[in-house]
C-alpha cells in the first residue's frame, strides 16, 4: 500500500438520530436578566430542518501509495435552531465557550444575534421556510443559525455565552455595571423590574451629588462594580440585601423615601472621585436623656465572644480572567488568627462579581465589619428625639459603664404607643469600615490557557539507521522539537505526501527531541574505544534539551546514542557548561558501522532516545521521495497549526537499513551453497559502492573453520 497506507476498516453498528438529542426539557424556564458582562447558558426555544449527513473514512489518498475504500463511520447532524439568551435589548456577545476548551465567537459558529428589542422582527430565514412558526420574540435576546452544527451526537452541547447586558461598561472598571444604576433599574424598570415607584427612592442618596456622600460616589471611589445574572427564583429583598452587603451599604426608610447609606467611615479618593462620609454626631446623650424603669439599667450592652468572631472570610466569584469559572477570594486577619485561632466564616456566593479586585474589597469589608463591630447597645429615649433615623450617629456618656462621649451608630428604632423610642445601636470604631485595596492573585482553577498556539518545529531530524539499529528493515527515524523550546508545544502531527500536494496523517510525535548544534569542532578519530582525546561540545538551546551522564558499559551499548552528520556515537560523561550547553566526553565513535569523521561548529546534533519516531517503510517505497510536514499542537493537543503554513521537508528513501537475502542468511549463520561459477546467479545483494561507508559487518569465522 506504500508509506501512505490505511488499515482495513472494521464494520461497526452506526446509530442514526432522527431529531435533536436533549436530556431535559421545560416550558417554564424563566428568561434570565443580565446586567454588565457575565456568562449564561442559552435555552433552545425552537428547532427544525434536521439533517443527518453521512460521514466516510478512506477513499481519498494522499498521493501515490494512498487510497483505501470508503467506509461509513457515522453521521454529522445539522438543524435550524433558535437559542434564547436573556432579556433584551443587550449590547453584544463576547466570547462563547463550547465543549472545546478554546473560546470561540458568533461568526465561527455561524450564529446571528437578535438583541431583543421591542418590537423585534421575526428571523427572515424562518419566515421564508417556516412562516407559521416564525415569531419575533420581542424583548428576548437570542441567537440563530439555519444549519447549526450539532456534531456526531446530534446535541447542542455545553454552550456558555458572554453577554454584554444592560448598563454594560457603566461601572468603574469599564466592563461591569455601576451598582447605583443597577439598583435603580432593578427596582423601577417597567419591563423586568420590581415595580418600585421611582418617586419613593431618595435620588440624592443614590446618585452622585454635590455632597459627595452618595452611594454611587462611594462605589466609584471604592472600585466596586457588578455584573449580575438573575436566572433563578429569588426574592427581590434577598437580591437587594446581597448587593448592599457586598458594597458595604444599607438602606433605610425615612421620610417616605428609601435612602441608601454606605457604611464607610473614612474618606476615599480614586479615579478623580472623592467620597466623604457623613460623620456628624446628632446628639450627645447623657444619663438625663435615657429612659429607664426602677431596677433597670438605662443602657444594656451585649458583647459578642471574640472567639466566635470569624477571622477569615471568603466570597465566591465568577472570575472573568479565568473564563468565568467560580472560585473563592479570601480575606483574613492574621493577628486575630494568631490570637484566637482560625475561624472561617461561611462562603458568600457572589457570582455577580467578575473582577478579582472587587471580590477582594467585598471580602475584606465584610470580614472587618463582622470581626471588629462587637458591641450592641439598647436604650430608650423620649419623643423629643423622634427625628433620629437608623444609621444616624449619636454619642453616649455613662460613667458607670465607662462610656465617655462614645460614638455609636443607630441600627434600629421602634416607637411605642406612648411615643417613647426603643433604640438599638452598634459601636462605631472609626476606620474598620474602610478597607485598603491591595493586589491579589487572580482566581484560577490551576488550568492554563487551552487556546494558546504552539510554535513551529525546528528543522527536524530525518535519517535512515543502518541495519544494526533498524533490525534489518527500512525505517525512518524522525525527531522534532519546537522553535524557541516553546513550553506550550505539546508535540506535532506528522503528515506525509508522495507528490508534495496531497497530504495524509501518518503518525505523531509527543515528546520533543533533544536537538542542537555543535558549539565546537570535533576531530576525526581512528583509535580504539572510547575516544578520550576529543570532546563533543553541543548547544541544545533550540530544543531546551538536557543531557545526563551514564557509565561506560551503557555508553558502549549505545544507551546515549547520538547522531552527528552521518556518524552514530555515544558518550559517557555530560558536563553542563552553560544553560542547555554540554561537553560530552569518553565517546564511543563510529557505531552502527558509521565512519568517525571531523565536524565543524554548527553541525546538527540529536540524541536518539525514546523521543525519536521510528517509522517502518515498505521496501516497495525505496527510491521514492516523500514530503513530510510537522503540524504543531499545544500541550492540550489542540489549536493545531494551519497545515498549509507548515514547511514541507522532502526526503528520498534510500533503504539503508535493509539486509538483503544473502546478508540476512549469513547474519544468521546459515550455511549457503551458491553453486558453480558457471551457473546463473539466483540470489544477489547490493552492498553499495566501494566508497560508501560500511553499515553492517558479518563475522564469517576463520579461514580454517
Amino acid at each position: 500500500m506504500g508509506i501512505l497506507r490505511s488499515g482495513n476498516a472494521t464494520p461497526t453498528q452506526i446509530t442514526k438520530y432522527s431529531g435533536l438529542q436533549i436530556q431535559t426539557t421545560s416550558s417554564a424556564v424563566p428568561v434570565p436578566i443580565a446586567w454588565g458582562r457575565n456568562i449564561l447558558s442559552p435555552n433552545v426555544i425552537w428547532y427544525n430542518h434536521f439533517l443527518a449527513l453521512p460521514q466516510y473514512s478512506g477513499g481519498k489518498g494522499g498521493g501515490k501509495g494512498g487510497g483505501g475504500s470508503r467506509q461509513a463511520r457515522g453521521f454529522d447532524y445539522r438543524c435550524a435552531i433558535i437559542m434564547a439568551l436573556c432579556e433584551g435589548p443587550i449590547l453584544q456577545i463576547g466570547n462563547i465557550w463550547t465543549s472545546s476548551p478554546t473560546p470561540t465567537n458568533l461568526a465561527a459558529l455561524g450564529l446571528s444575534l437578535f438583541t431583543g428589542t421591542t418590537p423585534q422582527a421575526p428571523w427572515a430565514w424562518a419566515s421564508a421556510f417556516y412562516p407559521s412558526e416564525a415569531l419575533g420574540y420581542p424583548g428576548v435576546a437570542y441567537v440563530c443559525n439555519p444549519i447549526y452544527d450539532l456534531g456526531p451526537a446530534a446535541s447542542v452541547g455545553d454552550n456558555n455565552f458572554e453577554v454584554c447586558g444592560f448598563l454594560s461598561g457603566s461601572g468603574v472598571n469599564g466592563l461591569d455595571c455601576d451598582p447605583a444604576q443597577l439598583i435603580y433599574d432593578f427596582l423601577t424598570n417597567s419591563q423586568y423590574g420590581v415595580g418600585f415607584p421611582a418617586a419613593s427612592i431618595d435620588a440624592s442618596s443614590l446618585y452622585a451629588n454635590a455632597g459627595d456622600s452618595s452611594y454611587q460616589t462611594y462605589c466609584w471611589a471604592a472600585g466596586i462594580a457588578f455584573s449580575p445574572v438573575l436566572n433563578m427564583k429569588e426574592s427581590a429583598a434577598s437580591i437587594l440585601s446581597r448587593w448592599l452587603q457586598l458594597t458595604n451599604s444599607t438602606v433605610v426608610w425615612s421620610g417616605g423615601v428609601l435612602k441608601f447609606i454606605p457604611l464607610g467611615d473614612s474618606a476615599i479618593t480614586a479615579i478623580g472621585k472623592t467620597w466623604t462620609p457623613n460623620l456628624t454626631v446628632l446628639y450627645a446623650l447623657t444619663d438625663e436623656d435615657f429612659l429607664h424603669s426602677e431596677g433597670e439599667d438605662p443602657i444594656k450592652i451585649t458583647r459578642s465572644d471574640p472567639y466566635a468572631g470569624y477571622n477569615q472570610q471568603s466570597v465566591e466569584i465568577q472570575s472573568r480572567s479565568d473564563s468565568y469559572n467560580t472560585g473563592p477570594v479570601t480575606a483574613f486577619d492574621q493577628s486575630a488568627i494568631d490570637r484566637f485561632g482560625l475561624r472561617a466564616g461561611p462562603t458568600i456566593t457572589a457570582h455577580e462579581i467578575c473582577d478579582v479586585a472587587v471580590g477582594q474589597r467585598a471580602a475584606q469589608l465584610i470580614l472587618q465589619r463582622g470581626l471588629y463591630i462587637r458591641n450592641t447597645y439598647e436604650f430608650r429615649l423620649s419623643a423629643e428625639f423622634c427625628l433620629l433615623d437608623p444609621m444616624d450617629l449619636v454619642s453616649m456618656t455613662d460613667p458607670l459603664l465607662g462610656l465617655n462621649a462614645t460614638v455609636v451608630r443607630i441600627t434600629d428604632i421602634e416607637e411605642a404607643d406612648d411615643g417613647t423610642l426603643s433604640v438599638t445601636a452598634e459601636e462605631f470604631p472609626q476606620g474598620v469600615a474602610t478597607s485598603v485595596a491591595y493586589p491579589v492573585q487572580a482566581k484560577s482553577n490551576g488550568v492554563p490557557a487551552a487556546d494558546v498556539t504552539a510554535n513551529s518545529v525546528n528543522t527536524p531530524l530525518i535519517i535512515e539507521p543502518p541495519p544494526s539499529l533498524s533490525g534489518g528493515s527500512t525505517q525512518l527515524w524522525i525527531g522534532a522539537s519546537a522553535q524557541g523550546a516553546d513550553p506550550n508545544w505539546g508535540g506535532c502531527i506528522v503528515w506525509a505526501s508522495l507528490d508534495g500536494t496531497s497530504y495524509e496523517e501518518v503518525s505523531s510525535i509527543a515528546v520533543p527531541a533533544r536537538q542542537g548544534v555543535l558549539s565546537a569542532s570535533l576531530a576525526a578519530y581512528a583509535g580504539s574505544a572510547p575516544d578520550n582525546a576529543n570532546t563533543l561540545a553541543v548547544d541544545l538551546t533550540q530544543s531546551g534539551g538536557t543531557l545526563d551522564s551514564t557509565n561506560s558499559a551503557a555508553a558502549a551499548a549505545g544507551v546515549t546514542l547520538c547522531y552527528v552528520d552521518g556518524e552514530y556515537l555515544s558518550y559517557t560523561t555530560s558536563t553542563l557548561t552553560a544553560a542547555n550547553k554540554y561537553n560530552l566526553t569518553s565517546l564511543y565513535r563510529g557505531l552502527g558501522g558509521s565512519t568517525p569523521g571531523a565536524y565543524a561548529i554548527g553541525v546538527g546534533f540529536c540524541l536518539l532516545d525514546s523521543a525519536i519516531l521510528k517509522y517502518d517503510v515498505p521496501n516497495a517505497d525505496i527510491g521514492q521521495t516523500i514530503y513530510l510536514k510537522f503540524q504543531s499542537v499545544n500541550v492540550f493537543g489542540g489549536t493545531a497549526q494551519d497545515l498549509s503554513s507548515c514547511t514541507a521537508y522532502p526526503y528520498q528513501i534510500q533503504g539503508t537499513g535493509v539486509l538483503g537475502p544473502v546478508t540476512s542468511a549469513l547474519a544468521l549463520g546459515t550455511a549457503m551453497d551458491y553453486g558453480l561459477a558457471s551457473q546463473a546467479v539466483a540470489q544477489t545483494d547490493d552492498f553499495g559502492t566501494v566508497s560508501a561507508p560500511v553499515v553492517s559487518i558479518i563475522d564469517l569465522g576463520i579461514c580454517t573453520s
